[in-house]
C-alpha cells in the first residue's frame, strides 16, 4: 500500500511539474509580442500610457499643471496608473507599459492554471487553452485595466475557492486585501469576483444547508463597498443614453476570445475550436461551477451594451471572456486519444492565432512610426486636435484604428497636449480643467489649437478643414495641419 502510494504521489508530483512547464511555456509565447513590437497594436494602450507619463511628470511641466488636475481618489480604474507611473522615474515609458503588459499576462496564465485546478483538484489541462485568450477583443481595443482585473479575478477565486470552507480571521483579511486590489485593478474585476464567490457560495449553501457558512465564504466581498460607494455618489450623475446593442452586436462579442483581424481568421479558429471542443467534452464530467459561467453568459444578454457615457462602453462584452474561462476550466475531461488529440489541435489553432496578431502587430507597429515622424515639425508644447471621420472598412481599417492614439506619444516626445486624452472625472486620475471643445461651432473650436492631427478624412469633411488649416505632413490617409490662426467664426462642419 505504501508502495502505491508513493508511486501515485510521484506520478502526481510528475504531472504537476509538466503541467507548469506547459503553463510557462503558453506564456513565453504570449510575451513575444509584447516585447517583439514597439508600438502593439492594442487601440487605447498608447493613450493609457501618455497619461501616466503626464501624472509621473505632473509637477514638472507648469502646462500641464494649467491644463489637468490629479484626481488622488480610489478609482476602480487605476491598474496601469499605479503600476506604469512610479516606474517611470527609473524606466522609459514603453519598457514600462511592456512591463506591466507582462505583468498581465502573467497573473492571466497563473490565474487560469491556477483556477483551473482549484475547480477540479488537479491539473486542468484546458488551462492551456485558456491562457492563450489573453489575445482577445479587449485587449486587442486596448481595455489593458480590463484584461489585467481578470488576472486579478482568476487569482483571487483560486484563492478563495481553495480556503473557502476554512476560512481564518488572517484569510478574511487576505481576502479583504485582495478584494481591494480587484476594486483598484477594474470594477468589472470585482463584479466578476462577487457573481462567481456568490454563485458558488449558494451551490454550497444548497448542499449543506449552513446558512453562517454562507455569509462567512462571502461578506469579505463587501470590503470594498465604502470605496464603491463613495465612487458612485459622486460620479451618479454621468449616466447617459442606455445603449442595448442589436442582436448581431451581440453576437460577435462572443467571438471576443478569437478576435483577430481578418474573418477568415475569425471563421478558421471557430471551426476548429468547435470540432476540438465537441470531441473533448465526449466523456467528460462537468463541474458546478459552469453554473458562474452560465450566469455570466445570461448578464451578456441582460447587460446595455452601454451604461455610463464615460465609463462603461461594451459593457456587455466585459463578462464574456470569464463566461467562456469558467466554462472551459469546469470541464474534466476523460483523456483518451481522441481528446488528447484535441487539444493538440486546439493549442496549434491557437498559436497559429497568436502568431498571426503578432505579424499584424508589426506591420501596425511600423505605421506608427510613421506617423509619429510627422510630428517632427511640432514645436514643444503645441496643441493638437485629434480628429477621425471613421471611414473605411476592411483589413486597412482595422490596422490603422489605433493610430489617433498613437500620436499620444507627442505627448512625450514634444510636450504636446492632444485632445482626445483619456482624462475623464471618474474614470482617470488625470481630469481636464475645461474638456475639450466639440462644436457645432468648429471654426471657433480648432481656432484654439495650433494643429489638426486627421486620418481617413471623408471627403465631405476635406474641403471644410482645407478652408481653416494647411496640411504640413502626411503619412498615407494621416494628415497633420498647422491651424490658420487668423480664423474668424464661420464653416461648421458638414
Amino acid at each position: 500500500m505504501q508502495l502505491e502510494d508513493g508511486l501515485f504521489g510521484a506520478a502526481k508530483a510528475q504531472e504537476l511539474k509538466i503541467y507548469y512547464a506547459s503553463l510557462f511555456m503558453v506564456l513565453a509565447v504570449i510575451l513575444v509580442p509584447l516585447w517583439l513590437v514597439t508600438y502593439p497594436g492594442m487601440v487605447d494602450y498608447p493613450n493609457h500610457l501618455a497619461r501616466c507619463y503626464i501624472v509621473a511628470h505632473y509637477h514638472d511641466n507648469p502646462l500641464w499643471q494649467q491644463l489637468y488636475i490629479l484626481d488622488r481618489q480610489p478609482l476602480p480604474n487605476l491598474a496601469i496608473d499605479l503600476i506604469v507611473t512610479p516606474m517611470l522615474r527609473f524606466l522609459p515609458l514603453i519598457v514600462c507599459g511592456k512591463i506591466f503588459l507582462s505583468l498581465a499576462a502573467v497573473l492571466y496564465v497563473v490565474g487560469c492554471g491556477e483556477a483551473g485546478r482549484a475547480i477540479i483538484g488537479r491539473p486542468n489541462w484546458l488551462a492551456l487553452i485558456c491562457a492563450f485568450t489573453f489575445y482577445n477583443s479587449s485587449l486587442l481595443y486596448g481595455f489593458v485595466n480590463y484584461v489585467f482585473g481578470i488576472g486579478v479575478f482568476l487569482c483571487v477565486l483560486a484563492f478563495w475557492l481553495r480556503i473557502r470552507n476554512a476560512m481564518t480571521p488572517f484569510r478574511f483579511v487576505v481576502c479583504c486585501f485582495l478584494s481591494f486590489a480587484a476594486y483598484l485593478a477594474h470594477l468589472s474585476s470585482l463584479v466578476f469576483l462577487g457573481v462567481a464567490c456568490v454563485t458558488i457560495a449558494l451551490l454550497d449553501f444548497a448542499r449543506d444547508r449552513k446558512g453562517r457558512d454562507l455569509i462567512i465564504k462571502t461578506v469579505w466581498l463587501g470590503c470594498p463597498l465604502l470605496f464603491l460607494g463613495g465612487f458612485v455618489k459622486k460620479h451618479s450623475g454621468q449616466v447617459g443614453t442606455i445603449d442595448w446593442g442589436s442582436p448581431s452586436e451581440k453576437l460577435i462579442t462572443l467571438l471576443a476570445p478569437v478576435s483577430s483581424y481578418s474573418w477568415a481568421m475569425y471563421a478558421g479558429m471557430i471551426v476548429v475550436l468547435a470540432v476540438c471542443g465537441w470531441v473533448v467534452l465526449r466523456g467528460s464530467s462537468i463541474r458546478n461551477t459552469a453554473l458562474v459561467s452560465a450566469v455570466l453568459f445570461a448578464l451578456v444578454l441582460v447587460t446595455p451594451k452601454a451604461l455610463l457615457t464615460n465609463t462603461a462602453s461594451g459593457a456587455d462584452e466585459r463578462y464574456v471572456i470569464p463566461a467562456y474561462l469558467l466554462l472551459m476550466l469546469s470541464i474534466e475531461p476523460r483523456w483518451g486519444r481522441w481528446q488528447k488529440l484535441a487539444l493538440g489541435v486546439a493549442l496549434s489553432a491557437m498559436l497559429v492565432h497568436t502568431e498571426s496578431i503578432t505579424a499584424n502587430w508589426l506591420a501596425i507597429s511600423h505605421r506608427s512610426e510613421q506617423v509619429l515622424e510627422m510630428g517632427n515639425t511640432l514645436p514643444q508644447g503645441a496643441r493638437v486636435y485629434a480628429l477621425s471621420s471613421g471611414s473605411g472598412s476592411g483589413l486597412q481599417s482595422k490596422l490603422d484604428r489605433g493610430l489617433i492614439h498613437v500620436i499620444q506619444f507627442w505627448t512625450v516626445s514634444h510636450g504636446a497636449e492632444i485632445s482626445n486624452l483619456f482624462a475623464i472625472p471618474g474614470s482617470q486620475p488625470l481630469v481636464f480643467r475645461s474638456q475639450p471643445c466639440e462644436g457645432p461651432e468648429w471654426t471657433e473650436c480648432l481656432s484654439t489649437y495650433d494643429y489638426i492631427w486627421t486620418d481617413s478624412l471623408s471627403a465631405s469633411m476635406r474641403p471644410f478643414v482645407l478652408q481653416i488649416a494647411t496640411p504640413i505632413a502626411t503619412s498615407e490617409s494621416a494628415t497633420l495641419w498647422r491651424v490658420n490662426k487668423s480664423l474668424s467664426v464661420g464653416p461648421v462642419f458638414p
